[in-house]
């Protein structure tokens, strides 16, 4: 059943090939589970406590996987079969040429605690703030893992040449612990994978598809949350607005394919050099906002007059055929009577038009509050 529902996962959440791997390794647990209701039909016990082992090791090793993957973890290896074979190796020696009770019984457990113990790290070490549904999954996996270690130890004070009171100790952890441990973690894995896709879902809708930038939606929610930042730190806040100049005749010369290609080589030109605050949203159509957190007007014109340069300059090349594209800007700077960034949006807003009226192809800055001198430099309107 769980083998299933992660199969479903797999084939309806975008082939993720983490739950393709857990899939498999619930498979491969309902088939260890199906060798121990029939260890009686095995000619011996050894061939039957290798092959149980052996599925055991396929269970723990492509679950450990599925967690490498999903937290595309750089510490351990992507191909952990060898582990694997090492640990196999381990095993039929101790069952087959040097036999031992307690290592034959405590390797596997062993194994599966401590790989469950990194599973765990890796969901708690995969973001600064995990989720809520990751931390419930890692402690799950961390309590899952810690019984195991209980009945590896269990196993191993059996000794070399056994102990039935450690065998039904044994016996008696994996009972309890076995069913409620692949259940919960399964559980709970689903659970994470949930809130995964509701991410995806979250980000998907603040998200121009196109140039995967900001949309309208998620410029708000974020410069409403640098608006707030500002006003408690007291630091400045700059507004750049753009848009490609004469976008429409891109359009009509080349095709809307064309036109496509032009906004996202724009976007990786807005990309450029930009710090991890600063926030870049496709507003709609061709027009774009870039928001610059702890900037200064001047500097934030230096920006954009830098973007208008690199953007003549690094023309777009469709089918061996130049494209020249350039675009118009607008700066604002909040100030102390704005009520929300928006404010300044529309200030930049209005310094955009203004260039495009006095030949595009430039940058122009908020006339309500300063101008620019003959010298280069800022002063105010009055002055």
């Amino acid at each position: 059943m769980l083998s299933v529902i992660f199969f479903l996962a797999w084939k309806t959440q975008g082939h993720k090939p983490y739950a393709l791997n857990w899939s498999l390794a619930f498979l491969a647990a309902a088939c260890q589970w199906s060798i121990n209701l029939g260890s009686g039909f095995f000619p011996s016990f050894e061939i039957y406590w290798i092959t149980v082992n052996g599925f055991g090791i396929v269970v723990i090793a492509l679950g450990l996987r599925g967690h490498c993957q999903r937290t595309e973890c750089r510490i351990l290896p992507q191909n952990l079969w060898p582990f694997a074979i090492v640990l196999f190796a381990g095993i039929f020696w101790f069952t087959v040429v040097d036999q031992h009770v307690g290592l034959r019984t405590a390797l596997l457990p062993m194994a599966g605690a401590v790989t469950l113990f990194l599973s765990a790290a890796m969901i708690m070490r995969h973001r600064d703030k995990p989720r809520p549904a990751e931390c419930a999954a890692a402690i799950m996996i961390a309590l899952f893992g810690l019984s195991q270690l209980a009945a590896a130890y269990a196993g191993m004070l059996q000794g070399a040449a056994g102990n039935d009171f450690y065998k039904n100790l044994y016996l008696n952890i994996n009972f309890l612990s076995l069913p409620a441990g692949y259940t919960g973690v399964a559980m709970f894995i689903i659970f994470m994978l949930a809130s995964d896709l509701s991410e995806q879902m979250k980000e998907i809708a603040v998200r121009d598809q196109l140039t995967g930038l900001l949309n309208r939606r998620g410029f708000g929610e974020q410069s409403a949350r640098a608006y707030a930042t500002a006003r408690r730190t007291d630091r400045p806040v700059s507004v750049i607005m753009t848009d490609i100049d004469h976008f429409k005749s891109i359009n009509d010369q080349f095709g809307h394919a064309v036109g496509d290609s032009a906004l996202i080589h724009f976007a990786k030109i807005l990309k450029i050099t930009r710090r991890t605050d600063d926030i870049l949203a496709r507003m709609g159509g061709e027009e774009f906002a870039i928001v610059l957190p702890g900037t200064q007007l001047e500097e934030s014109i230096r920006i954009a007059e830098e973007l208008c340069k690199l953007l003549k300059e690094a023309p777009m090349i469709v089918e061996g055929e130049t494209v020249t594209m350039t675009a118009s800007f607008g700066v604002a700077t909040l100030s102390l009577n704005d009520a929300s960034l928006t404010d300044a949006v529309v200030r930049a807003d209005r310094a955009l038009y203004r260039s495009k009226r006095a030949g595009r192809n430039r940058v122009d800055l908020e006339s309500s509050q300063l101008m620019r001198g003959h010298d280069g430099t800022l002063k105010p309107v009055s002055g």
